[in-house]
């Protein structure tokens, strides 16, 4: 900077000829100069714009203000600004002690013009180093700012795909549900009352977020296996000979078969499997038994069979609310989780749900 732009070298000095030789040296050597005879004086200059330096010249020894108060408030206020300290060869110890307070160097008068012109070069190539490396850091600071907004906005982006691809998913599996459902009039709405009702239960047992939408599938789709299963069987008012009971219980492998080539249903095959095995390990397809079973197949098996029994069939009508209770009752330990039971029935799962309060209300 020195030589492709005149530096502007500011001397601080109280001694009036040592202001005009340094003075005059430095213009010689390219540089502009000002001078200012006292610690005040300069910072006035300064401060109003009077003069703007690259490097200070700063005497140790001035009156009203010594060169050490002097840096002080230059490095407090104007830290980029490098300092130079004079010296007197006496002063020497202080002048180190300057150089740990802030000031670049320290040059010992009488000054050498030689001496004085490298060190003011040096100065200048750190302070424009400092300068460099504080754009850096700002750059740096704008474009973290920048990248942290980008990924903010990003992940609000991706949040509300993913909440729309959620919704999208929902709906499809609304519209499978819907399609087994056509299957069997008598079982319309079912299997989203199965939904709600194993929703309701498990946030009662403290499932976490994800496996209950994991459950809400499993329990729309529980029955997606009965599109393969003849609509005459599913529609039979009279009992169902065993060997047609077989062919109905093929649903759940039905189910799984269909399903499991789907990535997105995989987590749901254990309930479309195991919701109609038995506590007791008297169930189907598989006989697995209490804690075999997986937790969330235990709940729709609780939701299926309370909505079975409150819901009209083609071989008897809705059975009372009060009765399917008792049914669950003694269900415990047998065909079902006795906690999960009690979850349900202590806390009135049944009547949470607007649909389910409407439905127990038209059937009591």
């Amino acid at each position: 900077m020195e030589n492709k732009a005149k530096a502007n070298i500011l001397i601080v000095d109280d001694d009036p000829a040592i202001r005009k030789v340094l003075g005059i040296s430095l213009r010689k050597s390219g540089y502009e100069v000002g001078v200012s005879e006292n610690g005040a004086e300069a910072l006035a200059l300064i401060k109003d714009g009077t003069f703007t330096p690259d490097c200070i010249i700063l005497d140790y020894r001035m009156p009203k203000m010594s060169g050490l108060e002097v840096l002080s408030v230059l490095k407090k206020e104007y830290p980029i600004i490098p300092v130079i300290m004079l010296t007197a060869l006496t002063d020497l110890e202080i002048a180190v002690d300057t150089m740990k307070e802030g000031a670049f160097d320290y040059i010992v008068k009488p000054v050498r013009k030689l001496h004085l012109v490298e060190s003011i070069k040096k100065a200048i190539r750190y302070r424009d180093v400092l300068i460099e490396n504080e754009r850096l850091a700002r750059e740096n600071d704008e474009y973290q700012k920048s990248l942290e907004k980008k990924v903010t906005e990003r992940t609000e982006e991706l949040i509300l795909a993913y909440k729309k691809l959620k919704d999208t998913n929902l709906e499809t599996v609304k519209i499978l549900a819907e399609t087994i459902e056509a299957k069997d009039p008598y079982t319309r709405g079912h299997c989203n009352r199965v939904r709600l009702l194993s929703s309701a239960i498990a946030r009662n047992t403290g499932m976490e977020k994800d496996h209950i939408e994991t459950l809400e599938y499993g329990a729309l789709l529980h029955d997606i296996g009965k599109i393969g299963i003849k609509e005459r069987l599913l529609n039979k008012r009279d009992v169902l000979t065993a060997e047609e009971e077989r062919s109905v219980q093929l649903h759940t492998v039905i189910g799984e078969n269909i399903l499991k080539t789907v990535d997105f249903f995989k987590p749901c095959l254990s309930i479309i499997r195991s919701h109609h095995e038995r506590y007791d390990g008297n169930g189907y397809p598989d006989q697995l038994s209490g804690e075999h079973i997986d937790q969330k197949a235990r709940i729709v098996a609780i939701s299926d069979a309370f909505d079975a029994m409150t819901s009209t069939r083609p071989y008897r009508k809705a059975l009372p609310l009060d009765y399917a209770i008792s049914e669950l009752i003694h269900g415990k330990g047998k065909q079902f989780d006795p906690q999960l039971v009690d979850i349900f029935i202590e806390n009135e799962l049944y009547t949470d749900l607007p649909i389910i309060g409407e439905q127990m209300r038209t059937v009591s």
